[in-house]
């Protein structure tokens, strides 16, 4: 019997076995895809993940490959037959999900591929893990493959980048032909290296603002009359996110430059209750020249701020200035609607948050704080009317349903 003919034997035998077992390994990537999900999911993860089993063809030709570089050594083991891949939008999403993978699974290798490259070299980052197969379930009984699976953790420029180097460096059999090709293959993989780099310091960015804005509130919530409104419903959060939180992130970072730079130190101000520094630096900062939005932005945040030194007539000035250049924002009338709540100006607190309710059906913050100025004004079936419409939109809000209870006792 020739080399070649037991070449062949070899290779028909290889594939009877791979034909035999592919169902198998399938349901165990697919059993392992189901609880790889739900762990991500109850840490509040939600990647793209897929799974694949590699093709014959492939695993035989790396069979090969790696048999003959090997000669008379013991080739090293194929870790790849089975594969996943977990596909993030942030960097910071892969560091986390590879420190969950490593606490659940019984990982024995990982390697973070493209660490290797200098930057004059084009090659697609990523981690890869080995996690060990359960042999009870599923073994891969066949020549040269290791007993594991290995999970691939990306972000989606980095999955984009080694798709295309896959087509047209890994399975191409025709060489680069020239150093400027490279030079442009190692260009593109820089720019989207920078890209992720950058979508992570946006995203970091927005969560510096929105902890700013959460310290801030909590100051709020230390004057007696923001706590009756403001308190419940931002100290869990049940309801909503804080109705400014995104335009600070977006609005104040699209800025830039100069008005971003004193905005945030006025946030930092803000949120360590030094409120007549960030009062002198919101002023600063309208002085500067600003699109309508964020100039209602630093009117509103001015007021807030005017409200907790008890400024209340000038803090009335900021709301009324922030609606006259941004008309339809809800969170600005209900602070302008308590101000005058607690100027004892009943109707007219009212009126704001009738405009708030309109503005924002389906949100609570509007009923609750209209319910607390009919309580106040001793009118009890209107209260009672909108602390209803509040356990509608959110049964579980205590406030509203306590409020009721004592409303419903007192009609009796």
């Amino acid at each position: 019997m020739d080399g070649r003919h037991e070449g062949l034997i070899d290779r028909a035998r290889a594939q009877a076995l791979y034909e035999a077992q592919r169902s198998k390994w399938e349901e165990a990537l697919l059993e392992l895809h189901h609880s790889l999900r739900a762990l991500l999911e109850k840490q509040g993860y939600a990647p793209t993940v897929k799974y694949r089993v590699k093709r014959f063809a492939n695993y035989f030709e790396k069979l090969s490959r790696l048999s003959k570089k090997s000669r008379d050594k013991t080739p090293p083991l194929i870790s790849d037959l089975l594969g996943m891949r977990i596909i993030c939008p942030f960097l910071e999403d892969n560091e986390a999900i590879e420190k969950i993978l490593l606490e659940n699974f019984d990982v024995i290798e990982v390697e973070h591929k493209g660490q290797q490259h200098s930057f004059r070299e084009f090659g697609y980052d990523s981690v890869h893990l080995l996690i060990r197969l359960d042999s009870a379930q599923v073994r891969l009984d066949l020549p040269g493959a290791a007993n594991v699976v290995e999970l691939q953790l990306r972000t989606i420029l980095q999955d984009a980048w080694a798709e295309v180097e896959h087509e047209l460096v890994y399975k191409s059999n025709i060489p680069l032909p020239k150093e400027s090709v490279k030079r442009k293959l190692a260009a593109l993989n820089a720019i989207l290296t920078m890209s992720d780099l950058m979508f992570q310091e946006i995203r970091d960015f927005q969560k510096e603002i929105r902890k700013r804005d959460q310290q801030r509130r909590t100051t709020l919530s230390g004057n007696p009359h923001l706590m009756d409104e403001m308190e419940p419903q931002d100290a869990e959060a049940d309801w909503q996110e804080p109705h400014d939180e995104l335009p600070l992130a977006v609005v104040v970072g699209a800025a830039g430059g100069a008005v971003e730079k004193a905005m945030l130190a006025a946030l930092d101000a803000h949120s360590r209750g030094d409120l007549n520094k960030a009062d002198e630096l919101y002023c600063a900062v309208l002085g500067m020249e600003l699109e309508p939005r964020i100039r209602a932005l630093v009117h509103n945040h001015r007021g807030m701020a005017r409200f907790v030194l008890g400024q209340y007539q000038q803090a009335l000035q900021d709301f009324d200035q922030a609606l006259i250049h941004e008309r339809d924002n809800a969170r600005v009338y209900l602070n302008r609607g308590l101000t005058r709540r607690v100027l004892r100006s009943f109707d007219q607190a009212l009126e704001d948050y009738d405009a708030a309710v309109r503005l924002e059906p389906a949100r609570p913050d509007g009923y609750w704080a209209r319910a607390r100025t009919f309580h106040e004004m001793g009118m009890p079936m209107r209260a009672l009317g909108d602390c209803d419409k509040v356990l509608q939109l959110d049964p579980d809000f205590a406030p509203a349903r306590e409020l009721a209870h004592k409303l419903r006792l007192s009609l009796l």
